[in-house]
């Protein structure tokens, strides 16, 4: 689950519905927002529909980590991806416990890291047995290729298992402590968030990069809300 920070998806006509093994995927229209804001500097469509096309390999990897150890526990998955990422739902209808689920969460990040090391190993054989097309351009756009997938099934990865609530590492923390602290570990958990998010979106703001610091400040603030309702619950 890289994201679903803004919710669920409804879907809509304009989806792109398809199976992968045997899996349900829908990638809602707004998903492609992502890539393109992105992408927007570039200033080379080349370069822009392959950046479309890492994000959307990348986050359906990882969302697919997720879905087949879903499945492997017995439960039926199915994958949307949305604006800023992706999730994976299921409805666990027997067998749910804390390892599972955070086996569960671990496998998407995981996934991630799996891709990152094969096009990793992919880059070096292609460098080291030069099985490189001549043109300068082509060359160009190729080393775009594998720095765009290696910088985001690494980074993003890591990014996603950081204690910011809805990512994975919020969920995995979410989980952790309200298995040990029944009575005070969602609140734990959210403050936790709000502090982590918070403090990224402070780093990212005096690095001067504006969207990173918007996209942590909207986490802090969705966590924020989660506290307050919580509280009056």
């Amino acid at each position: 689950m890289i994201g679903a920070m803004l919710g669920n998806a409804s879907p809509t006509p304009f989806d792109l519905r398809f199976s992968l093994f045997g899996i349900p995927v829908r990638v809602h229209p707004l998903f492609w927002l992502l890539p393109v804001l992105l992408g927007r500097n570039l200033g080379d469509l080349n370069a822009i529909l392959l950046l479309v096309m890492c994000v959307f390999v990348s986050v359906l990897v990882h969302e697919l980590g997720h879905a087949l150890t879903t499945r492997y526990f017995g439960w039926r998955p199915e994958i949307v991806l949305y604006l800023f990422g992706g999730y994976a739902s299921f409805v666990p209808t027997w067998g749910y416990t804390t390892l599972r689920a955070i086996t569960i969460l671990l496998a998407g990040p995981g996934a991630g890291f799996m891709l990152y090391g094969a096009t990793w190993c992919i880059r070096w054989l292609v460098i080291h047995f030069r099985l490189v097309p001549a043109d300068g351009a082509q060359l160009r756009l190729l080393d775009f290729f594998f720095d765009q997938m290696l910088f985001i099934n690494l980074w993003w990865g890591v990014f996603n298992l950081l204690p910011i609530y809805p990512l994975d590492g919020g969920r995995i923390s979410r989980e952790l402590l309200t298995h040990f602290r029944r009575h005070d570990g969602l609140k734990i958990s959210l403050i936790l968030s709000i502090l982590v998010a918070g403090a990224l979106a402070g780093y990212s703001l005096s690095e001067r990069n504006t969207f990173n610091a918007m996209m942590c400040a909207s986490l802090a603030f969705e966590s924020f809300q989660h506290l307050q309702g919580d509280r009056y619950r």
